[in-house]
């Protein structure tokens, strides 16, 4: 099972809806996809037209002593989803509880599906929900499956400022981590140039594939839908089947290398 992490460089840029119309280029592919939920706002389960009423999920089971396995949605286009569920407050204990017994279990489970790719939509502060978060322990297991992490960056001055910060501090992504560019505005000078600045100064971590700002996006997601469902010749769409090419094609590579 390829495993695709994709996390944001900061709030806000779009990680949600990069896993679910990932997921739907894949599909489009050729490939089936299991999208996992780690945010406890549950967020992700909705771009796969999943009911919002709807409480299930893998926090909500392990907090309930339930299956977690048996959380799983799955999108009129073949997408499946794993939300994370609504865990209340009072069963916040018991969730913690569950948790360390079941996520062993849970991460064997889902790296052993032969073919599938899992794509995981992963809370921005890492390193904080690596310490301090009750899903510390799936994180952490999740993380040692991954064959590729994407970190979601907007072409704008909070995004550049925060990677600047992060390059003097000495960090620095291994061979299997990437920046994504999404919400390109074709439209500004500004969002253009700072396209250049990234690609010239990050040009081994900036993947060759950018997200434009496209209008057909935010309306795919108010219809619970994948953009190229909704709008198959926009261009959003078209970008986000070259990133579904570009993450097999690096797989496929990397088979190779081996």
């Amino acid at each position: 099972m390829p495993v695709v992490i994709v996390s944001g460089q900061r709030g806000g840029v779009g990680t949600t809806t990069v896993v679910s119309n990932l997921a739907a280029a894949l599909q489009r592919a050729g490939e089936q996809t299991l999208s996992l939920d780690l945010h406890s706002d549950n967020q992700l389960c909705v771009h796969f037209g999943v009911d919002q009423e709807l409480t299930t999920g893998w926090g909500q089971a392990v907090s309930s002593g339930k299956d977690w396995k048996q959380c799983a949605f799955q999108a009129v286009d073949g997408r499946r989803v794993l939300p994370f569920g609504d865990v209340p407050s009072y069963q916040y204990s018991q969730f913690r509880k569950g948790l360390a017994s079941s996520v062993t279990a849970m991460a064997a489970s889902l790296s052993a599906s032969d073919g599938d790719w899992l794509l995981v939509d992963m809370p921005v502060d890492r390193q904080q929900a690596l310490c301090d978060n009750p899903t510390a322990r799936i994180y952490e297991a999740i993380y040692a499956l991954a064959d590729i992490s994407l970190y979601v960056i907007n072409p704008d001055l909070a995004c550049y400022r925060l990677l600047k910060q992060a390059a003097l501090a000495g960090e620095s992504l291994d061979t299997k981590q990437f920046y994504l560019i999404n919400g390109l505005d074709t439209d500004s000078s500004l969002s253009m140039d700072i396209e250049l600045l990234l690609q010239a100064e990050y040009s081994k971590q900036i993947l060759p594939v950018s997200i434009h700002l496209d209008a057909a996006v935010p309306e795919a997601a108010a219809f619970m839908s994948a953009v190229n469902a909704y709008m198959p010749d926009s261009q959003a769409s078209g970008d986000y089947h070259s990133l579904a090419l570009w993450c097999i094609g690096h797989l496929s590579k990397g088979d190779a290398d081996v």
